[in-house]
């Protein structure tokens, strides 16, 4: 199945607009990069070069970002975002760790970084999980330290149980990457956290020199927080950026294709589970309606394939474990790459030098063995 893609009008803007300083600046992003860095057991995470899926597929270069390494047991991007948040939100209540509880809603990956964040800086953690997510992901959160809490419903219904627990005070802290009603502060926060993988990206650029980056999106946080760093750092140089969805779950596709924020009627199903999210996060949004090149999608079918191929090393590369959301931005990569109108859309060609974004390791060992057997 072809990717949809929905490409934005040239000319792009070359200058970093300072309008969206307001959101998101470079000094942000380094005070983010300055406390990151501090944090024991930092290091960029390794850009991995795929030479037999480059020749494959017709390019010159194929380069994987693992953020699988990220901070050992958290293996994802989310690392970078909601324990800064909340490490913020603690200082700005001018309170002791030990008397704030970290609160928040996941489907895996945000959860067990914050659970992580929390237990690093001595503080608890209440983590609300729909029903059906995966039994490993839950007791990862919790061998963290955090209660977990399953609620009946989807990832909408967790959340509204996270906002109510939050609500009761006491020292709760709500650590979203969407802004709630007096919480915005925590969603720039999360936002400059994830910056810090562009930022790596921008030290990388001289010796990685990426034409295309491709970048997952549920509500659009980690690729707005990409776009913004790539495009402070690197001006009009910077690679072309390029959003991955489940074809299912489009929201960020649809607001580009229609200009404006867009919300599902129905945010639908897929493998790539934390991907599926029916609006832009209002934060985000600013920064891809300037900034996001394209936007594209991928089938569930395509991403499984594509999880398999790199997991088994099928183009002779090294075998690379991602996990089924984290796979969204390399299969978006391929099918891209193997359909020639998606080729011309996006500008692709044999000298073109391909970079995903893999935002997290295998976080389920189950889910990851059902899909590559």
């Amino acid at each position: 199945m072809s990717p949809d893609i929905v490409r934005r009008p040239a000319p792009r803007q070359g200058a970093w607009p300072a309008a969206l300083d307001a959101t998101i600046s470079a000094a942000d992003v380094a005070a983010a990069r300055a406390e990151v860095s501090r944090w024991q057991g930092y290091a960029p995470t390794p850009l991995r070069s795929m030479p037999g899926l480059a020749a494959a597929l017709g390019v010159e270069a194929v380069l994987v970002k693992d953020e699988g390494m990220r901070f050992g047991a958290v293996g994802s991007f989310k690392a970078l975002g909601p324990p800064l948040a909340f490490a913020r939100a603690v200082a700005r209540l001018g309170a002791t760790p030990d008397r704030c509880t970290a609160v928040a809603a996941t489907s895996g990956n945000h959860g067990r970084a914050l659970a992580w964040g929390a237990a690093r800086m001595g503080a608890a953690c209440r983590i609300f999980m729909p029903a059906h997510t995966s039994r490993l992901r839950g007791e990862a959160i919790a061998s963290l330290g955090a209660e977990v809490v399953r609620v009946p419903g989807n990832f909408d219904a967790a959340l509204d149980a996270a906002v109510a627990d939050a609500r009761r005070g006491g020292g709760r802290v709500l650590v979203a990457d969407v802004a709630f009603e007096g919480a915005a502060q925590v969603a720039r926060d999360t936002l400059a956290g994830y910056a810090v993988l562009g930022d790596e990206l921008v030290d990388a650029h001289a010796a990685s020199r990426p034409s295309h980056v491709f970048v997952a999106a549920g509500n659009g946080t980690l690729a707005a927080a990409t776009c913004a760093r790539l495009w402070q750092g690197l001006g009009a140089a910077r690679p072309l950026l390029v959003s991955a969805e489940p074809a299912t779950s489009d929201c960020l596709r649809r607001s580009l294709a229609a200009g404006r924020p867009t919300t599902l009627a129905d945010a639908g199903e897929s493998v790539m589970d934390g991907l599926v999210v029916g609006t832009p996060s209002r934060v985000a949004w600013p920064v891809l309606a300037a900034g996001l090149d394209a936007a594209a999608t991928v089938a569930d079918a395509e991403a499984v394939r594509c999880l398999r191929e790199i997991a088994a090393g099928a183009h002779g590369d090294a075998p690379l474990g991602i996990g089924e959301t984290g796979i969204a931005a390399v299969a978006t990569l391929c099918a891209a790459a193997r359909d020639r109108r998606s080729r011309d859309a996006l500008g692709i060609g044999p000298a073109s030098r391909l970079l995903a974004i893999a935002c997290e390791g295998v976080t389920d060992s189950e889910v990851f063995a059902r899909l590559v057997a």
